[in-house]
């Protein structure tokens, strides 16, 4: 019997044949590999980037806007199931694709049944506030069908898998794309996020300490005012001739003088005196004060003003006007050598909230500005500025309640208040009190 014998070409095409499927073989693994392992940690890096975003979320129990977060991530269509939960377990926000529930309970991070697993802890300032689960697909069913067909059209037509291949390579790097845009809007909205906390957290900080300091400044007036009527009575008993004692009632009754207006200063911190709100021009307002204000701030302040508000607004006149001379008063003192105080008015129309105001009501609004050359302020002293008993006087200059009035008395009235400084740069406090339709008179 004779052996069959194969010509050179013949054996030349096998070889190149054998040798296209074993490299597309070797191929296929290596990508399977690469692709699987670019899968974990795509899915690793969503996890931690989600587990960042619903921080303050699961922190507040805040599950709209975890869901938020998590539905923010159906756009990778290779993740098949998300979940947020708190420390005991509880799911606070969840999603699953078609064929995959979402997950009832936190999971471990792991692979099976073609599933790739991630399991991260929620924490914020080193504590563990919950966890985030992701799982996503190993690999897409219509890549495993590319993939075959490659294989086999890799034997008979080398050219058609090198199109293949290079189909495949364009389809991975627009799923990177996607991926990264995603990441990227993640990465923004929890930039955002943190940013709208912070805020939140300081309000929710100076509506705490208003609501305290006002219940005690409130008994301790009444206080003041027992020893107040004992003082009178006990001034009504002494002799005519009884100068030392009746100067020692003198005395204790003027310091119960200046802790009543004490008092008065930190129930206008916390919201709670009573106020006669008028309709009120701030541009003729300020403009009747000016002798008072240059007598105030003294002859090494020029005080220019830009007065072009014309609406009206509706406050307390006599506080309007404590507060603009406490401001004056404040940036004199920012200018220990001499500058400038600008004063200025204008009618403003807001879309949207200025500097770090929170709880913004968008509409008509007189803004009055006092902007110095002074000293300035850093970030944390501007952040603390409006703190009540907060001062960077020297002992016995302040009491660290100018500005905390002055913020509780434009919120009592509806407004706002904004403060921008920086060292070296002078300061610019603006309030922003809200329009009133009616007219004076």
């Amino acid at each position: 019997m004779r052996k069959r014998r194969f010509s050179l070409p013949v054996l030349a095409a096998l070889a190149a044949a054998g040798l296209l499927l074993a490299a597309g073989i070797l191929m296929a693994r290596y990508e399977d590999r690469l692709y699987f392992d670019q899968q974990v940690k795509n899915t690793s890096e969503q996890a931690h980037i989600l587990a960042a975003s619903v921080a303050g979320a699961v922190a507040f129990d805040d599950a709209r806007a975890a869901q938020e977060y998590v539905d923010a991530l159906t756009v990778n269509p290779e993740l098949l199931a998300a979940g947020v939960f708190d420390t005991k377990g509880r799911r606070i926000a969840s999603f699953g694709r078609s064929g995959t529930p979402p997950p009832a309970r936190p999971g471990a991070s792991g692979t099976e049944n073609g599933h790739i697993d991630v399991a991260v802890p929620v924490s914020q300032n080193g504590a563990t506030l919950g966890s985030v689960f992701l799982r996503a697909a190993a690999e897409p069913t219509q890549r495993r069908i590319a993939r075959y067909i490659g294989l086999v059209l890799l034997v008979t037509m080398g050219a058609l898998v090198i199109a293949v291949l290079s189909f495949s390579q364009s389809a991975l790097s627009r799923r990177a794309e996607q991926l990264a845009h995603v990441n990227r809007q993640l990465q923004a909205e929890m930039r955002e996020r943190a940013h709208t906390e912070e805020a939140l957290r300081q309000a929710h900080k100076m509506e705490a300490v208003g609501q305290l300091s006002g219940g005690i400044a409130h008994d301790f007036n009444n206080l003041i005012m027992i020893v107040k009527g004992n003082l009178r009575l006990l001034r009504k008993r002494l002799p005519p001739d009884a100068e030392q004692p009746l100067h020692y009632v003198v005395a204790a009754d003027e310091a119960l003088d200046r802790a009543a207006g004490l008092t008065q200063r930190i129930l206008a911190f916390s919201r709670r005196q009573p106020l006669t709100p008028v309709p009120v021009r701030l541009s003729e307002l300020v403009a009747g004060m000016s002798a008072l204000l240059k007598h105030s701030v003294g002859e090494t302040v020029e005080i220019e003003t830009q007065l072009q508000a014309c609406w009206w607004s509706r406050c307390d006149e006599n506080q309007m006007e404590n507060v603009i001379l406490n401001l004056a008063i404040n940036a004199r003192d920012a200018m220990p050598d001499g500058g400038r105080l600008t004063i200025a008015t204008r009618d403003v129309t807001l879309a949207s909230a200025p500097g770090d105001v929170t709880d913004f009501t968008p509409g008509a609004y007189v803004a009055l500005s006092l902007r110095d050359t002074g000293i300035g302020m850093s970030e944390e002293t501007r952040a603390r500025a409006v703190d009540p008993f907060f001062t960077t006087k020297p002992l016995g200059k302040g009491t660290g309640l100018g500005l905390s009035m002055t913020f509780g008395f434009v919120r009592q009235s509806g407004g706002y208040l904004v403060i921008d400084s920086a060292p070296a740069r002078g300061t610019e406090i603006t309030l922003y009190m809200p329009r009133a339709e009616e007219t004076a008179g």
